[in-house]
């Protein structure tokens, strides 16, 4: 017998059948999901967001084919609200409730408890569940220590047969290495096996706030990724789309009102839910959202206080190029390795992105020279600018983009998110995907910058420069046509507030307009 099941067998009621039951009462009624906490929090939300990305994990395969995949993303972002939702649409769609798990491992450490779960599921469904598929739903597994080799042992001994598996966790980087240690073991799919739920994109947060581009967003097919390649490569070949130009004679007010919202909740349903209901987001909110980094950072073994210090170097160097170095003074950390650590780790935990500079040469990023931070997500950064004060959070971060400088940072940092995710859609390898060799920045040998690069090989390399304020002085424009007539490409874009023309080598766009079809 396998030294890691006896090893189980000797823990003794660590794991209660009370417990499994209680996790999935369903089994008893199919119509008790109505009233899981999840489903009825999404219920009475004001913005009733269920992610794009749950439509696009496929479930059911043939029978030999059992299939694992992992859901990482930050805290609070609606991993679990996900799987309640999926589990009730399997419910209403006849699928049996006995085939059906779930559950959250967040009070479990071992591998062996891991195990034990999954066994004592099996035993209680013997007889109740079908010969159809089974659907495991395993929430926050990261929290346990070496899990995939519990998933490794279940897999061979034959524990995941006809199956789909989705684990979920907020530990980013338990995630990652854990999932390197499964190699053929996940099944065959085309798509990726590890899935990102990231904040909601502008696009879906003024798709929930406002009915009448709801409508728009549907009839122009906003939504599809087909469609927004054909109009962004339009914008690539200088041409500016019809339903641009829709968008921006009769909505641009609107829109750059609700790029401010955004810029104050970021894409974040609980923050988003809680400003549509009463404009103000509670100072407990912020504190819960930072309590959940800050345990995820202590897990990791380091410094509680050195975290602030460092994410208050990102504010202050905010929207411009750095280096660890500089990092390092401005946080007062030990050593520049330090500084390198702790901006690899938040890009792991997905709070922040890092973007490198371009080697127009090559091609390549320039991963030993300056690079930019962004957060993610906007309230990322109120979260922890919250932290460096001693003022409501709400307030600080009205305070904050009171200024014009800092809401264009802001703004960028919105573009940059945007531009990583676009990068992925127009990805044809997903499974190998790293936003780092296709978004960049450029400066030439007189400090003259671009603020973004998208790379694609063998289609484009496109400049895309952010001037998010109510007149743009074309002599601002300098990195971008030193840009264009070192490379040789045809032309840019500029992101504006408010203009939209074409230019001779390049088109201006408002930046609200743009993140609307990427």
């Amino acid at each position: 017998m396998d030294l890691l099941y006896k090893e189980v067998l000797s823990v003794k009621n660590m794991v209660k059948d009370s417990d499994i039951r209680k996790a999935n009462p369903w089994w008893k009624s199919a119509k008790s999901i109505e009233k899981d906490d999840k489903i009825e929090e999404w219920k009475n939300s004001e913005i009733k967001y269920d992610s794009r990305l749950r439509h696009k994990i496929q479930f059911n395969y043939a029978a030999n084919n059992s299939v694992f995949y992992t859901l990482r993303g930050p805290r609070q972002v609606g991993k679990t609200t996900l799987i309640k939702l999926q589990i009730q649409d399997f419910l209403k769609n006849g699928i049996n409730p006995w085939n059906i798990f779930y559950y959250s491992f967040d009070l479990i450490t071992s591998k062996q408890e891991l195990v034990d779960v999954i066994d004592a599921y099996l035993r209680l469904s013997k007889r109740q569940r079908t010969n159809e598929r089974t659907y495991f739903f395993l929430d926050e597994i990261s929290v346990v220590n070496d899990w995939a080799n519990a998933i490794k042992w279940l897999v061979d001994n034959k524990r995941f047969q006809n199956s789909t598996t989705l684990a979920t966790g907020s530990q980013a980087s338990r995630i990652m290495n854990q999932t390197e240690k499964l190699p053929g073991r996940k099944g065959r799919t085309s798509g990726p096996y590890d899935k990102i739920l990231l904040p909601m994109k502008f696009v879906e947060f003024v798709s929930i706030s406002d009915k009448d581009l709801a409508k728009f967003i549907s009839e122009n097919q906003l939504l599809s990724s087909t469609h927004r390649i054909k109009k962004f490569s339009q914008m690539v070949a200088k041409e500016i789309p019809k339903d641009i130009e829709e968008l921006n004679d009769n909505y641009l007010d609107d829109l750059n009102d609700y790029l401010y919202e955004y810029m104050l909740t970021g894409g974040i349903p609980k923050m988003v839910d809680e400003k549509l209901k009463t404009n103000n987001i509670e100072a407990d909110l912020y504190t819960e959202y930072l309590n959940g980094i800050k345990g995820d950072w202590q897990e990791l073994k380091k410094k509680e206080t050195l975290l602030q210090q460092f994410c208050s170097a990102i504010i202050e160097s905010y929207g411009s190029s750095t280096n660890w170095d500089n990092l390092r003074k401005s946080a007062q950390l030990s050593g520049w390795a330090t500084a390198q650590d702790y901006g690899l780790t938040l890009k792991e935990m997905l709070v922040t992105t890092i973007i490198q500079r371009y080697g127009e040469k090559k091609k390549i990023p320039l991963i030993a020279k300056d690079k930019k931070f962004y957060f993610h997500d906007p309230f990322y950064l109120h979260i922890f600018n919250s932290w460096l004060g001693s003022k409501d959070p709400f307030s600080l971060a009205e305070e904050y983009l009171s200024d014009e400088i800092r809401k264009s940072s802001v703004v960028e940092g919105v573009v940059a998110d945007h531009l990583i995710r676009w990068a992925f859609t127009l990805s044809e390898n997903k499974h190998g995907f790293d936003y780092g060799n296709q978004l960049m920045f450029w400066k030439d040998d007189k400090n003259r910058e671009v603020d973004f690069v998208l790379y694609q090989q063998d289609k484009f390399e496109f400049p895309i420069e952010v001037k998010f304020r109510n007149k743009v002085d074309t002599r601002e424009l300098g990195g971008l046509t030193s840009f264009l007539d070192t490379t040789g490409v045809k032309s840019g874009l500029v992101l504006s507030k408010n203009e939209l023309d074409e230019r001779k080598d390049y088109l201006f766009v408002p930046t609200s307009v743009f993140l609307m079809f990427i």
